[in-house]
């Protein structure tokens, strides 16, 4: 074992939620170290290519995801191309491009990110794998990473998985829900004289994108139906392995069958940039003091933490409890962000998205730098008024009430 590191806090992933869960520990004075088993920060939106950063709005002209949220999305355009709509604030009804909403060039985002990192003061610990978590007392006191150096233990306070796949939560055996991935994969392609996303068969909800026919996909034994059909359970070594090589196949059939249709060449058509992780959207979700659930937008919350917008349509919007990034089972000085918290079903599909991850990660970091501010008790000890209070001071609205909302009237 190699030598030992102490921090405050230490977040387990470097995706959106980790990002954001480690500037704002860092802003608000806590040691803080990121661990990252890749080399990019951003997790699905960079590596995984997904260069979507969902609206922060509610479809009708309103704002209602604000802080590092906010900081990310605009610094996701600093270092290459893309544009906020200009006339969201008047859209009614409004679609999802029409929205507060960016698309990115993910290189870029992460040049950002890193500059975001550094600023902040949090230290990075890039092309490193959480290995195990060491617990004493109903607590984790350190984290085992491997990287080219070996195998080295961090050691922290207070600890935050923001892995995507509940890494620490899986590490020490806790329940988790776990519900169908689709085979689904973006790749970056050259396609008529420019860059172009393909975004495969079938969406991330199984839904068919139309970009393959089924001509195309029975070269490969499959058709939108099956392919909707083919669901992915959970995580393994060996599943997140057959899914990748089952996605790069169906891709490869898409370019044959272009060829030889004579639909284009390899000089005219042809990938540019494959995802470096498996692009499952719903992995592992935590057993929460507070699970959010179906149709909970628009119903209050008394320990909000911040507000998202459903992405997928206009009007639904949603509190989220802070009692949804903490388990009351398990090492007591552990909070969860991202695609991990409490969410299930068709909140699930709502929370696992970027915004949603940026608001939970910020909110969780700056709970895990409370934490240890107040004699590091456990943040399921820490009173929602002192958090509260604290995301007033950056100007985040909690509640719809807050806001300028338009209300259902079946939600009233």
């Amino acid at each position: 074992m190699n030598s030992k590191c102490e921090y405050d806090v230490a977040v387990a992933g470097g995706g959106i939620a980790g990002v954001a869960a480690a500037i704002q520990a860092a802003r608000s004075g806590a040691r803080t170290v990121l661990i990252e088993k890749t080399v990019l920060w951003g997790g699905l939106a960079t590596s995984g290519l997904i260069n979507v950063y969902l609206p922060l709005c509610d479809g009708n002209g309103k704002q209602v995801s604000f802080g590092i949220t906010e900081e990310l999305l605009r610094a996701s355009l600093k270092y290459g191309p893309g544009d906020i709509p200009e006339n969201w604030q008047n859209e009614k009804n409004g679609q999802e491009r029409k929205r507060f909403i960016s698309v990115f060039q993910p290189a870029a985002f992460v040049l950002s990110m890193d500059e975001m990192l550094q600023e902040a003061g949090v230290d990075v610990w890039l092309d490193s794998v959480v290995c195990a978590a060491v617990t004493e007392n109903n607590r984790i006191t350190a984290l085992e990473i491997e990287n080219e150096s070996g195998r080295i233990r961090l050691s922290a306070k207070q600890f935050i998985d923001a892995s995507g796949s509940a890494v620490l939560a899986r590490r020490l055996n806790m329940p988790l829900e776990t519900t169908a991935n689709y085979l689904s994969t973006w790749v970056l392609q050259f396609k008529d004289g420019s860059f172009d996303m393909n975004y495969g068969a079938v969406y991330g909800d199984g839904n068919p994108t139309q970009i393959f026919s089924d001509e195309l996909l029975e070269t490969v034994g499959l058709s939108q139906k099956k392919l909707s059909e083919l669901e992915f359970h959970g995580i393994s070594g060996r599943q997140v392995t057959q899914y990748i090589m089952e996605s790069r196949r169906y891709m490869r059939a898409y370019y044959q069958y272009h060829y030889e249709k004579g639909l284009g060449d390899r000089k005219s058509l042809y990938p540019v940039k494959l995802p470096i992780m498996a692009q499952y959207r719903k992995i592992c979700a935590i057993h929460a003091k507070t699970v959010m659930r179906d149709g909970e937008d628009w119903m209050r919350v008394p320990d909000s933490i911040g507000l998202v917008a459903d992405w997928r349509r206009a009007g639904s919007v949603w509190e989220v409890p802070y009692s949804s990034l903490y388990s009351e089972e398990g090492p007591e000085n552990l909070l969860f962000a991202g695609r991990c918290m409490g969410a299930v079903g068709d909140a699930w599909e709502v929370m696992r998205v970027i915004p949603s991850a940026a608001v939970t990660g910020q909110a969780a970091g700056l709970a895990a730098a409370l934490a240890v501010q107040q004699n590091n008790i456990s943040p399921r000890a820490l009173e929602y008024g002192d958090l509260k209070d604290e995301l007033y001071k950056m100007n985040i609205p909690l509640h719809f009430s807050e806001l300028p909302l338009t209300v259902p009237e079946n939600k009233k």
